[in-house]
């Protein structure tokens, strides 16, 4: 008896000490970003979406969509621990290393997930610059090996970030903290202005916007349109800041970047009014029916894509990271045969490959991979 008495002590001890670390770690480690200072306070509470205490999107939003076919949570584990042989490229990636120095006006490069670089009217535009991780914790979400590796030494310097929201595949701490000396500008919804704030970035260095916003930075208009998703770093810090997508045209080019978003009717409202576009990056990738209405289908992807006014899509938030049940392959396999049935053009580069418009790359590189 003294024996289970002092194992139970033990043992609650140890879950009392877990949760204390998880405690601290949260509420002091600078990766969780910061809090809204007076200014943006008050920009928040007078956006039209915002309810007083949490954004809200713009149509009727589940973040989990749950039903009777819904995996239980240990199968779910279990792809974790014991992944099906198709869940992650069974070799590394092809793919290429950047050259930043020769890095042209109208080239693009797709780095892997949402991290694409273009330039246009002389700019050079980042978004969404994850390397590390898709996690608080470096060792976990690792990105998939690749044959070679862009590092951020290898980038260009950057006139503008643009970042979608503050979840961690789409802002990382680490990223910003290494980046932000060949960073001019950042571009972010609103709340996310803290985060930087925290990491040390110069105030004057963020321009934080609500939807439908716009800002301008020489020749190239940028503007924050919705989406539909959600945010949060923390626990209980849900819905604390703002998520969105963006339009960024230049007297050459008008580009669209989804971030994270379920398919919604605001695309045909965002065509309408920006389109059309040259290109479209859109997020084809880390969905489930369980997250059926904040991640698209790639089927919903290349219908978005039309209703934004659009021939030409990147697929984006795929083949980096291992974030869904669906093998690593099922994305872009989708999303091609779908815009093969509805005409649209899929710009299929290796990550790290630069291409232009003039040169779209359309070969099925992930076929030879299992």
């Amino acid at each position: 008896m003294r024996v289970i008495k002092i194992t139970l002590a033990l043992l609650m001890f140890l879950m009392l000490g877990l949760v204390l670390a998880v405690t601290v770690f949260v509420n002091f480690a600078p990766t969780f970003g910061g809090l809204p200072d007076q200014q943006s306070q008050l920009k928040i509470s007078q956006s039209d979406n915002h309810n007083g205490e949490v954004f809200i999107n713009k149509e009727l939003t589940e973040v989990e969509t749950l039903s009777a076919e819904s995996p239980p949570l240990t199968e779910a584990i279990m792809d974790i621990l014991s992944p099906p042989a198709d869940k992650n490229p069974s070799e590394p990636l092809p793919s290429k290393k950047l050259d930043g120095s020769k890095f042209s006006e109208g080239d693009f490069v797709w780095l892997g997930h949402s991290t694409v670089i273009f330039k246009t009217a002389g700019k050079v535009f980042v978004t969404d610059p994850v390397f590390h991780s898709a996690s608080p914790v470096q060792f976990i979400a690792k990105p998939f090996p690749m044959e070679q590796v862009t590092t951020m030494d290898d980038l260009p310097e950057i006139d503008a970030v643009l970042i979608s929201h503050d979840h961690y595949d789409h802002l990382d701490y680490e990223a910003v903290k290494v980046l932000d000396k060949k960073i001019a500008h950042y571009y972010v919804p609103l709340g996310i202005k803290a985060h930087l704030q925290k990491w040390g970035v110069a105030d004057e260095k963020i321009t934080e916007l609500d939807w439908y916003e716009q800002a301008q930075n020489d020749e190239v208009t940028i503007t924050l349109t919705p989406s539909r998703h959600f945010s949060g770093r923390g626990l209980f810090d849900r819905f604390s800041t703002l998520w969105g997508s963006w339009v960024v045209k230049s007297p050459g080019m008008n580009i669209y970047f989804s971030g994270d978003t379920g398919y919604m009717e605001e695309f045909k409202a965002i065509g309408k009014q920006y389109g059309p576009f040259d290109i479209v990056f859109m997020e084809d990738g880390a969905y489930d029916q369980d997250w059926s209405q904040i991640h698209m289908m790639p089927e919903e992807a290349v219908q978005g894509t039309i209703d934004l006014n659009s021939s030409v899509v990147l697929p984006i938030h795929w083949g980096k990271f291992d974030l869904a049940r669906h093998s690593w392959k099922d994305p872009i396999e989708r999303i091609t045969q779908e815009a093969q049935k509805k005409g649209v053009i899929v710009a299929t580069p290796k990550i790290g490959e630069v291409f232009s418009l003039a040169k779209i790359p359309t070969r099925n590189w992930w076929e030879t991979l299992r």
